[in-house]
């Protein structure tokens, strides 16, 4: 009796091992297949946006548009009503020579050792 107790509860064992490893098994088997379907949903709606942002304006539009002459009148920029125009009393500063440039850089070199 003593034996057939042992092999009861050995067999008892096995059989809630592998009922709980069938469940542990088919909740992981499902939770796979859910963040593959969130992937697969993710990247569906990202393309949707990329491919919604990218939509190219139709030529019919550039044809409506109202283009300004390229005339040198019409590139300068626009006056501002809100700022009064300054004059400078002294005339900005003019480029330093390259001869200047040239005597300046041999100099740093020299001093660099190089």
């Amino acid at each position: 009796m003593r034996w057939f107790k042992l092999v009861g509860i050995a067999a008892g064992i096995l059989i809630a091992f592998l009922v709980v490893g069938a469940v542990i098994g088919t909740v992981l088997h499902l939770l796979t297949d859910l963040v593959i379907a969130a992937l697969v949903v993710g990247g569906i709606a990202v393309a949707i946006k990329v491919a919604r942002s990218r939509r190219q304006v139709s030529g019919k539009k550039a044809e409506r548009e109202v283009r300004e002459p390229d005339h040198p009148q019409y590139n300068r920029p626009l006056p501002r009503g809100d700022v009064e125009p300054v004059s400078t009393p002294y005339p900005p500063p003019a480029r330093p020579a390259t001869q200047d440039v040239d005597d300046e850089l041999a100099r740093l070199k020299r001093e660099m050792g190089g």
